[in-house]
């Protein structure tokens, strides 16, 4: 009880840890939130008081320009008329609310006339005046506006720049400069001020050339000392540096770039966050300042709230942490059913196999077997009906073991539809009936609502020690027993040591497999079919496979294996490529037509992709499609028939030609046969093999010959290895032939000298049947 207690409380840690970085979580995304508000502020504040310098200045510009000649006449009359200079610079005054003054000066500095309310004694020489610091001569040298540094205006108690725009004549030259006070009083600060934070934020514009600003509004204690100081050396620097690192930008590409960039910096009245914007036509800097401090309030005003969630939250959690101590112990006996058993049906399961290993293996003196089952064609009524009344089945699947199986059997759902019984200290023989008695009740039939099915099971057994000494091998060895038996389905297979060696040949096939293709292992052979008048009908297109490591891997070993690992798409895809490209190059060589034959597995055939790959190959490479037969096995009338007539409806609306091969060997009846859409028949060659000693064999063969001219279907009979097979076939009727007795299956450079041989032998001895020469 005191353990139980002790990782209840370890828990209780663990959560008030979880809750401790949560609560951290939570604050830090507020404290974001609050940086992005504030930011987001500034950003506002700068792009607005950027947006009003431009909108101020734009129109002095426009006024500059629009009086321009005029000023230019008068500076350049030979009587200067006053009285008009002074009339022209009283209507800009009127136009342009911004300015304080007007004035018209000499190039140097001296005054030649001023608006009405400015006298020239009151203004003196511009060039000389104490506020210029060199910008006089800067106006006089650049076509554009030049703003002079603030200063106080005691009369108009307002703080005021010049702005200057040198006067040019028609050859370039400047001849005067015409001067104008911009008050800040009304103007940016009735326009700012609404922007402002409550306190410890202000903007400014800061001059480029300099480090004066040239406008200011926030909080300050003395703003004629903050006007004339410059802004320190080190500020700088730390501005430029940060905004290197938050940008990569160095500072001439920051100039040029006209956004607004974020920084924080270190000051002598404490860290701010500021934002920064460049005005390249007027060489300012728009910047909006915030004090730390103000975040922070903003911060803590709000955080407060988390902070009383999270000491409620660890009240209750507490409180939650004695409830369930009490009841700790019985939750823990059904957490563990739950993860030892499976849910569906209440069985063990993988976790229960590994946990409990030694009691299910028993004593080595005694020990014990293992059947491995699977299901046979669930896979076909849980897809066709869905996963729901598959689960009903496996339901019920899982009652028929457990009524059969004895008390001290041990039974586990491995996944899917496998199922693991253990039978401690019993025989082979028992084992054995054991399973054959499963394997009769599972077929019996299933009724599920209005569904009536059935099913079967496949059974592979292996022993404990004499097959495996872990459980793990054991699985395996069960494993690889049930795979053998599944080959047959409903049938049961004892693990034996050649399955092994069989099973480690498959697994080394299906992994050297998946390289095969792109290795340029695989490759293609043809064998020729001829007609019954000894001329070439067409090539059936075979693949087959050189291993660097073991050779020559016959079809019969490696496409079983494919189509098992779900290669056989991949594979498929690689047959119809090459046959394709090479049948194609032949035929456009030797300009001849004939017939291309292709086996398609049944996995290739479902497979979405095959219709469109079919369709694209053939028009790649320029092949008749009425020229082409896909072979397909009986084994393809066992599934959906509806979307199988479908699927063969779409191959013949190509043009291709369907052949049924191995026919006779499998599922095929003549009411299936009646509704494909088949062109062709071929005869199996165990049929062709035994039609000389056997006269059951060979009544088969001619029946299936005779099937074939009734339904006007052609007829070919493949493994024909001698002239009394190709005799006998003949007499029957069938109409086409392929074996060793015409023709091995050959690489494409022999088949074209075959064919080029063959047109030559006919040329020669004109249409004679003797293909055995």
């Amino acid at each position: 009880m005191a353990k139980l207690r002790q990782n209840i409380w370890f828990l209780f840690a663990l959560l008030f840890l979880g809750s401790c970085v949560l609560l951290t979580f939570f604050l830090h995304q507020r404290w974001q939130l609050v940086l992005q508000e504030h930011s987001q502020q500034q950003h506002t504040q700068v792009q607005q008081l950027a947006s009003s310098v431009q909108s101020l200045l734009s129109v002095q510009q426009v006024l500059a320009d629009l009086y321009h000649d005029q000023l230019v006449q008068l500076v350049l009359a030979e009587q200067l008329d006053v009285e008009q200079g002074t009339r022209l610079l009283d209507h800009l005054m009127q136009n342009n609310r911004y300015a304080t003054a007007y004035a018209v000066a000499r190039t140097d500095g001296d005054l030649l006339m001023v608006s009405s309310n400015r006298s020239i004694e009151q203004l003196g020489n511009l060039r000389r005046y104490t506020m210029d610091h060199g910008e006089f001569e800067r106006a006089l040298a650049s076509e554009k506006l030049e703003l002079g540094r603030i200063y106080y205006i005691e009369s108009l108690d307002a703080w005021t720049f010049p702005v200057r725009k040198s006067l040019r004549s028609d050859d370039g030259q400047a001849v005067a400069v015409m001067a104008l006070g911009v008050s800040l009083k009304r103007e940016l600060n009735a326009f700012v001020a609404p922007l402002l934070l409550p306190k410890k934020n202000n903007v400014a514009l800061i001059r480029q050339q300099d480090g004066y600003y040239q406008f200011f509004a926030g909080e300050v204690s003395n703003l004629a000392e903050r006007y004339e100081t410059p802004i320190a050396l080190s500020v700088l620097q730390q501005l430029q540096a940060r905004l290197g690192e938050n940008t990569g930008l160095n500072l001439q590409q920051l100039r040029l770039s006209e956004e607004t960039h974020s920084v924080r910096l270190a000051l002598p009245e404490g860290r701010v966050q500021a934002v920064i914007r460049y005005l390249p036509d007027y060489q300012l800097w728009a910047v909006s300042k915030l004090h730390s401090q103000v975040m922070q309030e903003a911060f803590w005003h709000s955080a407060w709230r988390y902070l009383l969630v999270y000491i409620l939250s660890q009240l209750l959690l507490l409180f939650l942490v004695r409830t369930i101590a009490q009841a700790d112990r019985s939750r823990r006996a059904e957490l563990l059913f739950e993860a030892t058993h499976d849910q569906l049906t209440a069985l063990p399961n993988r976790n229960y196999l590994r946990q409990y290993k030694g009691t299910l293996l028993g004593s080595a003196a005694s020990g014990c077997y293992l059947l491995f089952l699977d299901l046979d064609n669930f896979k076909t009524i849980n897809d066709s009906f869905g996963h729901e009344l598959g689960d009903t089945v496996l339901k019920e699947v899982s009652r028929r073991i457990k009524a059969q199986a004895s008390n001290s059997a041990a039974i586990v759902r491995h996944g899917g539809d496998e199922f693991l019984i253990f039978l401690p200290a019993t025989s082979e023989q028992a084992a054995m009936q054991l399973a054959s008695e499963l394997i009769k009740q599972l077929s019996s039939p299933y009724q599920v609502e209005k569904l009536r099915f059935v099913l079967g099971a496949s059974i592979g057994i292996a022993h404990y020690p004499d097959h495996a000494n872990q459980l793990d091998d054991l699985v395996r060895a069960a494993d690889v027993a049930m795979y053998e038996a599944k080959k047959t389905k409903n049938n049961i297979y004892l693990y034996s040591k050649q399955l092994d060696a069989h099973y480690q040949r498959r697994f080394a096939i299906e992994q050297r497999l998946r390289t095969a293709i792109e290795q340029q292992h695989l490759f293609m052979v043809y064998q020729p079919q001829i007609d019954s008048k000894g001329q070439l009908y067409g090539v059936e297109a075979l693949v087959r496979w050189q291993d660097p490591i073991d050779g020559f891997i016959p079809p019969d070993q490696f496409v079983p294996v494919a189509e098992n690992s779900g290669q056989m798409p991949l594979l498929g895809q690689f047959i119809l490529r090459q046959a394709f490209a090479d049948i194609s190059k032949i035929q456009q060589q030797l300009q001849q037509r004939f017939q291309l034959s292709l086996n398609i597995s049944v996995r290739q055939l479902l497979h979405s992709d095959f219709l469109p790959q079919l369709d694209a190959q053939i028009q790649q490479h320029e092949l008749v499609a009425e020229q082409l037969t896909l072979e397909l096995t009986e084994s393809i009338l066992i599934e959906d028939h509806d979307h199988v007539c479908q699927l063969l409806g779409s191959i013949k609306q190509l043009g291709c030609k369907i052949s049924m091969d191995d026919f006779g060997t499998g599922y095929s009846s003549l009411s299936m046969l009646r509704t494909l859409p088949v062109d062709e028949l071929k005869i199996d060659k165990s049929f062709v093999d035994c039609m000389r000693d056997d006269e059951t064999c060979r009544n088969m063969t001619a029946s299936i010959i005779a099937i074939g001219q009734r339904m006007k279907l052609l007829t070919i009979a493949e493994g024909v290895e001698h002239s009394h097979e190709r005799d006998l076939l003949l007499q029957m009727g069938c109409e086409l032939y392929q074996g060793y007795f015409f023709a091995r299956p050959m690489p494409a450079e022999q088949l074209i000298g075959y064919l080029q041989q063959q047109s030559a032998d006919q040329s020669a001895e004109g249409a004679n049947f003797n293909p055995g020469q």
